[in-house]
């Protein structure tokens, strides 16, 4: 009578690469799900399942994305879908700018951020009608608007590992992963656009969020995104600074009284850090005279998927 098997529900944090190569390094058999939102462990000798969750969700996030993916079935979005599968590539995809990438000390500065930006662009596209993007708008939290629309995008890639090696890897087909692409391409278009126009006060954007210079051309640029679809409020920032760092661009500000920080990766380190994703996985296929994967089929493989939230 097989073992029934036990579920150990952990936090997905910046140690999982770690506790991964940890795992695989015990050479007893394993497999491993990675995921966006959640990973797993599954240690076969002792019928262990270690789930990795970001976060629990709420039982109506999962009903705001059932909501989207009954509005994506109607037939009048099929030739838009079509359109955006044959034209939409990954390696498109931009979550950010920090400008020229130099310390700044400025009084003031603003922030115009756009209102439930992904949801929105859903919209923009006509993807999903007025009466679902307004139930996600009223039920939802942000996080939670967030995750109903990013579960277009999950895709787990299956290893299974034995004596250190990995002995087999499967990719699950993640049919409506062009859609979200779609969604952070739409978003950036505009951001890029507003970026390119005004790139005398810009400061940086990341995803959803402009921060510039200038607050007297707030209005102007609030403007801008409202005629591009893409409703927006305007907040007002003291005492902004940005320092350059190895990694990261961080920027500090008070806002409403309230101290913040924003941190941006830096492109190349970023890029160092997925190749060194891809070294932990190299490392295991060696000894099979597997080939090797690259950064750029780290990339399409999504091998780092898992770990894009702990960056």
């Amino acid at each position: 009578m097989a073992k029934k098997q036990k579920i150990i529900t952990c936090k997905l944090n910046r140690d999982f690469p770690k506790l991964l190569d940890s795992f695989i390094n015990m050479g007893t058999p394993l497999e491993v799900g990675l995921g966006k939102y959640s990973s797993y462990i599954i240690t076969k000798n002792s019928s262990k399942k270690y789930k990795f969750l970001t976060k629990m969700q709420s039982k109506k996030t999962f009903i705001g994305y059932v909501k989207i993916l009954k509005d994506l079935k109607r037939p009048e979005v099929e030739v838009v879908l079509s359109d955006l599968k044959d034209n939409v590539k990954e390696s498109d995809n931009t979550y950010f700018d920090y400008g020229k990438a130099q310390n700044c000390d400025h009084k003031n500065a603003v922030c115009v951020d756009l209102n439930s930006a992904y949801l929105q662009a859903l919209y923009n596209l006509t993807l999903i009608t007025k009466d679902t993007k307004d139930w996600i708008e009223k039920y939802l939290t942000k996080n939670e608007r967030l995750v109903a629309v990013g579960m277009l995008a999950k895709q787990k890639e299956i290893l299974e590992f034995n004596n250190k090696q990995i002995v087999s890897e499967t990719k699950e087909d993640a049919k409506n992963r062009f859609i979200f692409n779609a969604i952070i391409q739409e978003v950036a278009s505009v951001m890029n656009e507003v970026a390119t126009h005004h790139t005398d006060d810009f400061l940086a954007y990341w995803v959803d969020g402009i921060y510039l210079k200038n607050e007297f051309i707030a209005f102007e640029v609030a403007e801008r995104f409202e005629n591009a679809g893409f409703p927006c409020k305007i907040e007002y920032l003291e005492d902004f600074k940005g320092k350059i760092s190895y990694s990261h661009m961080t920027y500090t500000y008070s806002k409403e009284g309230k101290n913040k920080k924003l941190e941006i990766p830096i492109r190349a380190v970023h890029d160092l850090r997925k190749k060194r994703i891809v070294s932990v996985i190299n490392s295991k296929r060696i000894e099979r005279n597997l080939p090797e994967l690259t950064a750029m089929e780290l990339t399409k493989r999504k091998y780092s998927q898992g770990l894009l939230s702990l960056t």
